[in-house]
Protein backbone atom coordinates (compact mmCIF):
# COMPACT_ATOMS: atom_id res chain seq x y z
CA UNK A 1 0.00 0.00 0.00
CA UNK A 2 1.48 3.32 -1.20
CA UNK A 3 2.31 6.12 1.39
CA UNK A 4 -0.53 8.23 -0.06
CA UNK A 5 -3.24 6.40 0.25
CA UNK A 6 -2.32 5.70 4.07
CA UNK A 7 -1.86 9.16 5.02
CA UNK A 8 -5.20 9.64 3.40
CA UNK A 9 -6.48 6.77 5.72
CA UNK A 10 -4.98 8.13 8.77
CA UNK A 11 -6.35 11.56 7.86
CA UNK A 12 -10.07 10.12 7.31
CA UNK A 13 -10.06 8.46 10.58
CA UNK A 14 -8.51 11.70 12.75
CA UNK A 15 -12.14 13.30 11.07
CA UNK A 16 -14.06 10.18 12.46
CA UNK A 17 -12.78 10.49 15.64
CA UNK A 18 -13.15 14.24 15.97
CA UNK A 19 -16.47 13.77 15.50
CA UNK A 20 -17.51 11.55 17.65
CA UNK A 21 -15.50 13.21 20.92
CA UNK A 22 -17.78 15.33 23.45
CA UNK A 23 -18.04 18.85 22.66
CA UNK A 24 -16.07 20.98 25.24
CA UNK A 25 -17.10 24.35 26.32
CA UNK A 26 -14.72 26.07 23.92
CA UNK A 27 -15.57 24.87 20.64
CA UNK A 28 -18.76 24.19 21.64
CA UNK A 29 -21.47 25.35 19.19
CA UNK A 30 -24.17 28.09 19.02
CA UNK A 31 -27.61 26.64 19.08
CA UNK A 32 -29.82 26.11 15.84
CA UNK A 33 -32.02 28.57 14.59
CA UNK A 34 -35.43 27.25 14.53
CA UNK A 35 -36.15 27.10 10.73
CA UNK A 36 -36.10 24.33 9.33
CA UNK A 37 -33.00 23.10 7.43
CA UNK A 38 -32.57 24.28 3.83
CA UNK A 39 -30.80 22.25 0.55
CA UNK A 40 -27.79 25.56 0.80
CA UNK A 41 -27.41 24.01 4.38
CA UNK A 42 -26.74 20.79 3.67
CA UNK A 43 -24.70 21.33 0.31
CA UNK A 44 -22.76 23.63 2.61
CA UNK A 45 -22.15 20.53 5.51
CA UNK A 46 -21.20 18.63 1.99
CA UNK A 47 -18.59 20.66 0.92
CA UNK A 48 -17.59 21.40 4.34
CA UNK A 49 -16.88 17.10 5.26
CA UNK A 50 -15.36 16.80 1.82
CA UNK A 51 -12.60 19.76 2.01
CA UNK A 52 -11.30 18.64 5.79
CA UNK A 53 -11.55 15.23 4.16
CA UNK A 54 -9.10 15.98 1.22
CA UNK A 55 -7.74 18.76 2.53
CA UNK A 56 -5.89 18.79 6.28
CA UNK A 57 -7.67 18.41 9.37
CA UNK A 58 -7.73 22.31 10.97
CA UNK A 59 -9.34 22.29 14.09
CA UNK A 60 -11.59 25.43 12.74
CA UNK A 61 -12.88 23.35 10.02
CA UNK A 62 -13.59 20.72 12.15
CA UNK A 63 -15.51 22.94 14.36
CA UNK A 64 -17.54 24.38 11.10
CA UNK A 65 -18.37 20.77 10.15
CA UNK A 66 -19.71 19.45 13.42
CA UNK A 67 -21.94 23.04 13.17
CA UNK A 68 -23.42 21.89 10.07
CA UNK A 69 -24.21 18.05 11.20
CA UNK A 70 -25.57 19.73 14.49
CA UNK A 71 -27.67 21.70 12.37
CA UNK A 72 -28.74 18.62 9.86
CA UNK A 73 -29.75 16.09 12.79
CA UNK A 74 -32.41 18.67 14.27
CA UNK A 75 -35.78 17.85 12.33
CA UNK A 76 -38.22 20.33 11.97
CA UNK A 77 -40.71 18.46 13.68
CA UNK A 78 -38.93 18.16 16.94
CA UNK A 79 -39.69 22.12 17.51
CA UNK A 80 -43.74 22.09 15.99
CA UNK A 81 -44.03 18.93 18.73
CA UNK A 82 -43.31 21.26 21.64
CA UNK A 83 -46.30 23.17 21.22
CA UNK A 84 -48.52 20.42 19.79
CA UNK A 85 -49.97 20.16 23.72
CA UNK A 86 -51.52 23.65 24.11
CA UNK A 87 -55.05 24.16 24.09
CA UNK A 88 -56.91 25.76 21.04
CA UNK A 89 -57.69 29.37 21.47
CA UNK A 90 -60.27 29.88 18.79
CA UNK A 91 -63.06 27.78 20.25
CA UNK A 92 -65.78 30.30 19.86
CA UNK A 93 -69.05 27.83 21.30
CA UNK A 94 -67.38 26.93 24.21
CA UNK A 95 -68.61 28.57 27.21
CA UNK A 96 -66.58 27.61 29.64
CA UNK A 97 -63.50 29.34 27.74
CA UNK A 98 -65.56 32.44 27.47
CA UNK A 99 -66.09 32.60 31.22
CA UNK A 100 -62.24 32.27 31.61
CA UNK A 101 -61.48 35.21 29.21
CA UNK A 102 -64.33 37.59 30.92
CA UNK A 103 -62.98 36.78 34.45
CA UNK A 104 -59.37 38.60 33.54
CA UNK A 105 -61.58 41.30 33.86
CA UNK A 106 -63.16 41.02 37.15
CA UNK A 107 -59.85 42.79 38.55
CA UNK A 108 -61.43 46.47 39.71
CA UNK A 109 -57.41 47.40 39.50
CA UNK A 110 -57.26 46.86 35.80
CA UNK A 111 -60.74 47.33 34.61
CA UNK A 112 -63.20 49.66 34.91
CA UNK A 113 -66.82 49.65 33.16
CA UNK A 114 -67.45 50.49 30.30
CA UNK A 115 -70.66 51.18 27.84
CA UNK A 116 -72.30 48.37 27.05
CA UNK A 117 -70.98 48.55 22.98
CA UNK A 118 -67.56 47.89 24.50
CA UNK A 119 -68.01 46.34 27.92
CA UNK A 120 -66.11 43.37 29.04
CA UNK A 121 -68.70 40.91 26.99
CA UNK A 122 -67.80 42.15 23.95
CA UNK A 123 -64.09 41.93 23.98
CA UNK A 124 -64.48 38.42 25.50
CA UNK A 125 -66.54 37.35 22.77
CA UNK A 126 -64.27 38.20 20.76
CA UNK A 127 -61.15 36.43 21.96
CA UNK A 128 -59.80 38.81 23.84
CA UNK A 129 -58.72 38.95 27.62
CA UNK A 130 -57.31 41.64 30.07
CA UNK A 131 -53.43 41.45 30.60
CA UNK A 132 -52.92 45.25 32.15
CA UNK A 133 -54.71 48.17 33.15
CA UNK A 134 -57.34 49.13 30.87
CA UNK A 135 -55.48 46.88 28.24
CA UNK A 136 -56.95 44.01 26.17
CA UNK A 137 -55.01 41.46 24.41
CA UNK A 138 -55.60 38.29 21.77
CA UNK A 139 -56.14 35.16 23.25
CA UNK A 140 -54.67 33.42 19.94
CA UNK A 141 -51.48 35.54 20.40
CA UNK A 142 -51.92 37.53 17.01
CA UNK A 143 -50.22 40.33 18.18
CA UNK A 144 -53.37 42.24 18.33
CA UNK A 145 -53.46 44.64 21.34
CA UNK A 146 -55.35 47.65 22.13
CA UNK A 147 -55.23 50.44 25.10
CA UNK A 148 -59.03 51.25 25.99
CA UNK A 149 -58.81 54.64 27.72
CA UNK A 150 -61.98 57.08 27.57
CA UNK A 151 -62.38 59.93 29.07
CA UNK A 152 -64.22 60.64 32.21
CA UNK A 153 -67.85 61.70 32.18
CA UNK A 154 -68.76 65.15 33.49
CA UNK A 155 -72.33 66.96 34.73
CA UNK A 156 -73.14 70.59 34.72
CA UNK A 157 -72.92 70.28 38.43
CA UNK A 158 -68.98 69.49 38.15
CA UNK A 159 -68.75 73.49 37.48
CA UNK A 160 -68.73 72.76 33.91
CA UNK A 161 -70.71 74.75 31.41
CA UNK A 162 -73.29 72.86 28.89
CA UNK A 163 -70.80 73.53 25.79
CA UNK A 164 -68.09 71.20 27.76
CA UNK A 165 -69.99 69.04 28.61
CA UNK A 166 -71.42 68.17 25.06
CA UNK A 167 -68.30 68.33 23.72
CA UNK A 168 -66.92 65.97 26.14
CA UNK A 169 -70.07 62.78 25.28
CA UNK A 170 -69.79 63.42 21.80
CA UNK A 171 -65.58 62.99 21.90
CA UNK A 172 -66.76 59.95 24.18
CA UNK A 173 -69.20 58.58 21.72
CA UNK A 174 -66.89 58.81 19.01
CA UNK A 175 -64.17 57.10 21.02
CA UNK A 176 -66.76 54.46 21.44
CA UNK A 177 -67.63 53.66 18.25
CA UNK A 178 -63.86 53.74 17.26
CA UNK A 179 -63.04 50.85 19.70
CA UNK A 180 -66.34 49.16 18.61
CA UNK A 181 -64.53 48.70 15.44
CA UNK A 182 -61.20 47.62 16.63
CA UNK A 183 -63.44 44.84 18.31
CA UNK A 184 -62.93 43.13 15.13
CA UNK A 185 -60.46 44.86 13.07
CA UNK A 186 -57.42 44.97 15.81
CA UNK A 187 -56.66 41.44 15.24
CA UNK A 188 -54.35 40.06 12.98
CA UNK A 189 -54.68 39.75 9.71
CA UNK A 190 -54.69 35.89 10.08
CA UNK A 191 -56.66 35.91 13.47
CA UNK A 192 -59.54 33.40 13.31
CA UNK A 193 -61.28 36.13 15.95
CA UNK A 194 -61.12 38.81 13.06
CA UNK A 195 -63.97 37.59 11.14
CA UNK A 196 -65.98 35.53 14.07
CA UNK A 197 -67.12 36.19 17.43
CA UNK A 198 -68.78 34.03 20.29
CA UNK A 199 -73.10 33.12 19.69
CA UNK A 200 -75.71 35.38 21.52
CA UNK A 201 -76.06 32.43 23.44
CA UNK A 202 -72.43 32.23 25.13
CA UNK A 203 -73.96 33.95 27.99
CA UNK A 204 -77.32 31.55 28.53
CA UNK A 205 -77.27 29.71 31.79
CA UNK A 206 -78.07 25.94 31.61
CA UNK A 207 -81.30 26.22 33.48
CA UNK A 208 -83.95 24.53 30.94
CA UNK A 209 -83.87 21.59 32.55
CA UNK A 210 -85.89 21.81 35.38
CA UNK A 211 -84.08 19.12 37.99
CA UNK A 212 -80.81 20.99 36.74
CA UNK A 213 -82.29 24.20 38.26
CA UNK A 214 -83.44 23.45 41.33
CA UNK A 215 -80.03 20.71 42.15
CA UNK A 216 -77.91 24.08 41.21
CA UNK A 217 -80.51 26.01 43.79
CA UNK A 218 -80.51 23.51 46.20
CA UNK A 219 -76.52 23.34 46.49
CA UNK A 220 -76.24 27.13 46.39
CA UNK A 221 -78.48 27.11 48.97
CA UNK A 222 -76.55 24.66 51.27
CA UNK A 223 -73.24 26.38 50.60
CA UNK A 224 -74.36 29.71 51.58
CA UNK A 225 -76.27 28.49 54.95
CA UNK A 226 -73.20 27.18 56.42
CA UNK A 227 -71.87 30.63 56.42
CA UNK A 228 -75.55 31.54 58.28
CA UNK A 229 -73.26 33.72 61.23
CA UNK A 230 -72.07 35.92 58.59
CA UNK A 231 -75.01 36.68 56.69
CA UNK A 232 -76.55 40.05 57.21
CA UNK A 233 -80.01 40.81 58.74
CA UNK A 234 -83.18 39.46 57.11
CA UNK A 235 -84.47 43.43 57.16
CA UNK A 236 -81.88 44.81 54.99
CA UNK A 237 -82.14 42.79 52.35
CA UNK A 238 -83.50 43.72 48.82
CA UNK A 239 -85.32 41.38 46.67
CA UNK A 240 -86.30 41.85 42.69
CA UNK A 241 -89.87 42.77 41.70
CA UNK A 242 -92.10 40.15 41.55
CA UNK A 243 -90.35 37.61 44.02
CA UNK A 244 -92.41 36.30 46.72
CA UNK A 245 -90.08 34.53 49.29
CA UNK A 246 -92.84 33.05 51.09
CA UNK A 247 -94.60 31.70 47.89
CA UNK A 248 -91.20 30.54 46.78
CA UNK A 249 -90.51 28.58 50.41
CA UNK A 250 -94.20 27.20 50.33
CA UNK A 251 -92.90 24.83 46.80
CA UNK A 252 -89.91 23.89 48.31
CA UNK A 253 -89.55 20.71 49.67
CA UNK A 254 -89.12 20.25 53.79
CA UNK A 255 -85.71 18.00 53.01
CA UNK A 256 -83.82 20.86 51.67
CA UNK A 257 -84.07 22.97 54.47
CA UNK A 258 -83.54 19.95 56.97
CA UNK A 259 -80.48 19.20 55.03
CA UNK A 260 -79.11 22.70 54.78
CA UNK A 261 -79.92 23.33 58.99
CA UNK A 262 -77.53 20.39 59.60
CA UNK A 263 -75.08 21.19 57.64
CA UNK A 264 -75.11 25.02 58.86
CA UNK A 265 -74.81 23.10 62.67
CA UNK A 266 -72.25 20.96 61.56
CA UNK A 267 -70.07 23.82 60.42
CA UNK A 268 -70.58 25.65 63.40
CA UNK A 269 -69.69 22.73 65.63
CA UNK A 270 -73.17 22.50 67.18
CA UNK A 271 -74.99 19.15 67.85
CA UNK A 272 -78.22 17.59 66.90
CA UNK A 273 -80.47 15.86 69.05
CA UNK A 274 -80.48 11.87 68.89
CA UNK A 275 -83.83 11.45 67.70
CA UNK A 276 -83.38 14.15 65.16
CA UNK A 277 -83.61 12.15 62.09
CA UNK A 278 -86.51 10.55 63.39
CA UNK A 279 -88.64 13.48 63.71
CA UNK A 280 -91.83 13.97 61.40
CA UNK A 281 -91.63 16.84 59.27
CA UNK A 282 -95.04 18.18 59.89
CA UNK A 283 -94.55 18.25 64.05
CA UNK A 284 -91.49 20.49 63.47
CA UNK A 285 -92.07 23.71 61.51
CA UNK A 286 -89.82 24.71 58.27
CA UNK A 287 -86.85 26.17 59.46
CA UNK A 288 -85.72 28.71 56.58
CA UNK A 289 -82.33 31.04 56.21
CA UNK A 290 -84.37 33.86 54.03
CA UNK A 291 -81.33 35.39 53.21
CA UNK A 292 -79.38 32.12 51.96
CA UNK A 293 -82.40 31.29 49.98
CA UNK A 294 -82.55 34.94 48.10
CA UNK A 295 -79.10 34.95 47.65
CA UNK A 296 -79.04 30.96 46.42
CA UNK A 297 -81.56 32.36 44.15
CA UNK A 298 -80.14 35.11 42.84
CA UNK A 299 -76.70 32.77 41.59
CA UNK A 300 -74.45 33.92 44.54
CA UNK A 301 -72.70 31.22 46.00
CA UNK A 302 -69.65 30.97 48.36
CA UNK A 303 -66.44 32.08 47.04
CA UNK A 304 -64.40 29.86 45.00
CA UNK A 305 -61.41 30.27 47.00
CA UNK A 306 -62.85 29.81 50.08
CA UNK A 307 -62.33 33.36 51.47
CA UNK A 308 -64.78 33.51 54.59
CA UNK A 309 -67.81 35.69 53.95
CA UNK A 310 -67.36 36.24 50.44
CA UNK A 311 -70.22 35.46 47.42
CA UNK A 312 -69.58 35.63 44.34
CA UNK A 313 -71.28 35.11 40.84
CA UNK A 314 -70.50 32.28 38.38
CA UNK A 315 -71.93 34.17 35.39
CA UNK A 316 -70.38 38.25 35.87
CA UNK A 317 -67.66 37.06 38.76
CA UNK A 318 -69.28 40.28 40.69
CA UNK A 319 -67.99 39.81 44.65
CA UNK A 320 -69.93 40.40 48.01
CA UNK A 321 -67.80 41.34 50.89
CA UNK A 322 -70.91 40.37 53.32
CA UNK A 323 -69.08 42.24 56.00
CA UNK A 324 -70.21 45.17 54.52
CA UNK A 325 -73.80 44.74 55.72
CA UNK A 326 -73.19 43.54 59.18
CA UNK A 327 -72.67 45.72 62.41
CA UNK A 328 -69.18 45.44 63.85
CA UNK A 329 -68.27 44.05 66.82
CA UNK A 330 -67.23 47.51 68.58
CA UNK A 331 -71.40 48.71 67.53
CA UNK A 332 -70.40 50.84 64.71
CA UNK A 333 -73.74 50.70 62.64
CA UNK A 334 -72.73 48.70 59.45
CA UNK A 335 -71.51 49.90 55.81
CA UNK A 336 -74.14 49.62 53.86
CA UNK A 337 -77.90 49.61 55.30
CA UNK A 338 -79.38 47.40 52.00
CA UNK A 339 -78.45 45.35 50.20
CA UNK A 340 -79.96 44.32 46.66
CA UNK A 341 -79.06 40.85 45.53
CA UNK A 342 -79.95 41.89 42.12
CA UNK A 343 -78.48 45.19 41.83
CA UNK A 344 -75.11 44.08 43.05
CA UNK A 345 -74.49 41.60 39.31
CA UNK A 346 -73.19 43.37 36.79
CA UNK A 347 -75.81 45.19 34.08
CA UNK A 348 -74.87 42.06 31.58
CA UNK A 349 -75.42 39.15 34.12
CA UNK A 350 -77.78 36.98 32.64
CA UNK A 351 -79.09 36.39 36.44
CA UNK A 352 -81.21 39.55 35.86
CA UNK A 353 -80.46 40.01 32.21
CA UNK A 354 -83.83 38.82 30.52
CA UNK A 355 -81.58 39.50 27.10
CA UNK A 356 -78.63 37.80 27.86
CA UNK A 357 -80.47 34.76 29.45
CA UNK A 358 -82.92 34.42 26.62
CA UNK A 359 -79.90 34.54 24.21
CA UNK A 360 -81.49 35.56 21.25
CA UNK A 361 -80.70 39.79 21.29
CA UNK A 362 -83.28 40.38 18.56
CA UNK A 363 -83.64 44.18 18.44
CA UNK A 364 -87.41 43.36 17.61
CA UNK A 365 -88.14 40.92 20.94
CA UNK A 366 -90.51 41.68 23.25
CA UNK A 367 -88.43 41.78 26.60
CA UNK A 368 -91.56 41.20 28.73
CA UNK A 369 -92.23 38.12 27.42
CA UNK A 370 -88.69 37.10 28.36
CA UNK A 371 -87.60 35.69 31.80
CA UNK A 372 -83.92 36.16 33.66
CA UNK A 373 -82.42 33.40 34.96
CA UNK A 374 -84.18 33.97 38.50
CA UNK A 375 -87.46 33.52 37.01
CA UNK A 376 -86.62 30.67 35.73
CA UNK A 377 -85.35 29.07 38.96
CA UNK A 378 -88.92 30.39 40.52
CA UNK A 379 -90.45 29.09 37.81
CA UNK A 380 -88.94 25.31 38.12
CA UNK A 381 -90.14 25.66 41.66
CA UNK A 382 -93.69 26.25 41.05
CA UNK A 383 -94.10 23.70 38.48
CA UNK A 384 -92.43 20.77 40.78
CA UNK A 385 -94.12 21.71 43.17
CA UNK A 386 -97.80 21.53 41.54
CA UNK A 387 -96.30 17.89 40.45
CA UNK A 388 -95.61 16.80 43.74
CA UNK A 389 -98.62 17.76 44.38
CA UNK A 390 -100.84 15.91 41.88
CA UNK A 391 -98.61 12.87 42.99
CA UNK A 392 -99.41 13.02 45.88
CA UNK A 393 -103.15 13.79 45.52
CA UNK A 394 -103.53 10.90 43.18
CA UNK A 395 -101.34 8.35 45.43
CA UNK A 396 -104.18 9.29 48.74
CA UNK A 397 -106.67 8.83 46.21
CA UNK A 398 -105.91 5.45 45.45
CA UNK A 399 -105.07 4.13 48.73
CA UNK A 400 -108.54 5.30 49.57
CA UNK A 401 -110.06 3.14 46.35
CA UNK A 402 -108.20 0.04 47.54
CA UNK A 403 -107.93 -0.16 51.35
CA UNK A 404 -111.33 1.54 51.97
CA UNK A 405 -112.92 -0.79 55.32
CA UNK A 406 -116.29 1.38 54.85
CA UNK A 407 -116.57 0.30 51.00
CA UNK A 408 -115.43 -3.24 51.69
CA UNK A 409 -117.99 -3.36 53.93
CA UNK A 410 -120.41 -1.90 51.82
CA UNK A 411 -119.90 -4.86 49.21
CA UNK A 412 -120.40 -7.62 51.74
CA UNK A 413 -123.73 -6.38 52.62
CA UNK A 414 -124.94 -5.74 48.77
CA UNK A 415 -123.00 -9.15 47.77
CA UNK A 416 -126.76 -10.87 48.15
CA UNK A 417 -129.12 -8.49 46.58
CA UNK A 418 -126.46 -8.38 43.69
CA UNK A 419 -126.76 -12.18 42.93
CA UNK A 420 -130.23 -12.02 42.97
CA UNK A 421 -130.34 -9.07 40.46
CA UNK A 422 -127.93 -11.12 38.56
CA UNK A 423 -130.56 -14.15 38.20
CA UNK A 424 -133.72 -12.08 37.89
CA UNK A 425 -131.73 -10.42 34.60
CA UNK A 426 -130.54 -13.43 33.30
CA UNK A 427 -134.17 -14.80 33.70
CA UNK A 428 -135.54 -12.14 31.81
CA UNK A 429 -132.96 -12.86 28.75
CA UNK A 430 -134.23 -16.26 29.06
CA UNK A 431 -137.97 -15.94 28.72
CA UNK A 432 -137.28 -13.39 25.76
CA UNK A 433 -135.26 -15.67 23.94
CA UNK A 434 -138.05 -18.40 23.71
CA UNK A 435 -140.55 -16.27 22.57
CA UNK A 436 -138.66 -15.01 19.52
CA UNK A 437 -137.63 -18.71 18.92
CA UNK A 438 -141.07 -19.70 18.60
CA UNK A 439 -141.88 -16.77 16.61
CA UNK A 440 -139.68 -17.19 13.57
CA UNK A 441 -140.54 -18.95 10.88
CA UNK A 442 -138.62 -22.15 10.14
CA UNK A 443 -136.72 -22.54 6.20
CA UNK A 444 -137.59 -24.96 4.01
CA UNK A 445 -135.02 -27.05 2.77
CA UNK A 446 -134.07 -26.42 -1.05
CA UNK A 447 -133.73 -29.96 -2.65
CA UNK A 448 -130.90 -29.97 -5.16
CA UNK A 449 -132.35 -29.74 -8.93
Amino acid sequence: MSYALESKKRKFHRVLESISKPLTSDNAPKPAPATPTTAQDRLSANLSIKKVRLASADPSELTAVRNSIHKISRPAHRIASANSNKRPTFVPWDRERFLERLETFRRVDRWTSKPSPINEVQWAKRGWICTDVMRVTCVSECGGAVAVKLPDEIDELDGFDIEKVEERKEVRARLVDEYAKMLSSAHGENCPWRNKSCDATIQHLPLTNYDVALSGLHERYTNVSKMSDKLPADDIIQTPEGLDLDVLIKGLPDEWFQEAEKAAASTNGETQPANADNQDSTETPKTVNRVALALALLGWDTASDGAAGLVGCGACFRRLGLWMYKPKENGDVTVYTSLDVAGEHMEYCPWIDKVAQSGTGRPNEKVAELRAGWQVVAEAVKVRHRRRVRSMASTDTLRTDVGSPTETAGEEENADAKKKADREWWAKIRRVRQVLTAKSPKRKAVLPQ
